[in-house]
């Protein structure tokens, strides 16, 4: 299916992993294989190696490559490779900040984008970004 659009907002590794298992669907050939972190998309898995052009102010266009996983990985795989790339996340990388009546935490948002793209990538598996999470009174 190429119109599958998915977002989970959460926190904890059980949402987490079903996250993967989800966006993994159920093709047991899909593997990740490389990986960027893109300035405002966040940790993004691709089943590809992949060329991302972006353009400075200045009108310079910089490409950079995805890097590639030391191994081809599944949905488990993939998952722990980033929980703990989320773990190691700074609290001034965490979007989605309320000034409320009540608390925040570390929560996180898994998804894709149109035709199952993310950052205009058809290589992308999934996108991941720290996102707070909201506990009122």
């Amino acid at each position: 299916m190429d119109n599958r659009i998915i977002s989970i907002q959460s926190e904890g590794r059980h949402d987490f992993n079903l996250g993967f298992q989800l966006m993994f669907g159920k093709s047991a050939k899909l593997k990740a294989t490389h990986y960027f972190e893109h300035p405002s998309k966040g940790f993004i898995l691709l089943w590809n190696e992949y060329k991302w052009r972006f353009e400075q102010p200045t009108g310079i266009s910089n490409i950079l490559s995805a890097s590639k996983l030391p191994y081809a990985m599944g949905w488990e795989a993939a998952s722990d490779l980033a929980w703990g790339w989320l773990q190691e996340r700074e609290e001034d990388e965490y979007q989605e900040y309320l000034d409320h009546d009540g608390s925040d935490g570390k929560g996180f948002r898994i998804y894709n984008e149109q035709w199952g793209h993310v950052a205009d990538c058809s290589y992308a598996i999934l996108g991941l970004i720290p996102v707070h999470a909201w506990y009122g009174k």
